[in-house]
């Protein structure tokens, strides 16, 4: 891919991804798009061919954004480090939220509420990242430092991504939602469920 069709290709998606935050997915139009990147109409068809084809790729790209983000940057960590780093990070992101990952919440919300064409793009990213922070829980299972009996699917479902998405929603509605007083909580909600108890802790 050329150099000015990859900055194209940037430009578009990030003025999807604006619109999108801004006035909801149905909305958005590709002429929208075009103008706000500085192309025409034309041009964000020869790319992406159609607005639900564009949507689906942006899904892909947030969510892989937002994987790296909040994986890769505690990838070299110690398991409890690793998992209380990827609560931070995510609450720094939440805190002062990019136009890409608004689109994706909002993207998400749209899908739960309607049926959407995105469904089964965004089923799959979400997936992904369960699995990878399941992987990531296990590990920590294996290693004695993490508690054994965590169902490592489960508390990624449940905690990682319900829990602190439920957060970033509510965020978006209120900016009023104290950030802090949340991160708080989870952490010592991480803190009590993965840490081993006395029993499973082996003798010196």
């Amino acid at each position: 891919m050329s150099q000015r069709r990859t900055e194209a290709e940037r430009r578009l998606l990030e003025s999807a991804a604006e619109l999108v935050g801004e006035i909801g997915p149905s909305k958005v139009t590709l002429a929208a798009i075009g103008d706000r990147a500085g192309y025409s109409r034309g041009l964000v068809t020869h790319h992406f061919g159609s607005k639900g084809a564009m949507m689906a790729r942006l899904v892909g790209v947030v969510g892989q954004r937002f994987q790296d983000d909040l994986i890769m940057s505690t990838a070299s960590a110690a398991p409890m480090d690793q998992m209380i780093g990827f609560v931070r990070t995510y609450f720094d992101i939440v805190s002062d939220i990019p136009p890409m990952n608004r689109a994706r919440l909002v993207l998400w919300a749209d899908a739960v509420a309607t049926p959407s064409e995105l469904r089964p793009a965004i089923v799959v990213a979400d997936r992904e990242f369960r699995d990878e922070l399941a992987e990531r829980i296990a590990q920590g299972q294996a290693a004695g430092e993490f508690s054994r009996d965590i169902d490592a699917h489960g508390l990624a479902t449940t905690t990682t991504v319900g829990m602190l998405r439920g957060i970033a929603l509510q965020k978006l509605l209120d900016p009023d939602v104290d950030l802090d007083a949340c991160r708080r909580e989870v952490e010592q909600l991480f803190l009590t469920r993965l840490r081993p108890a006395e029993r499973e802790v082996p003798p010196e």
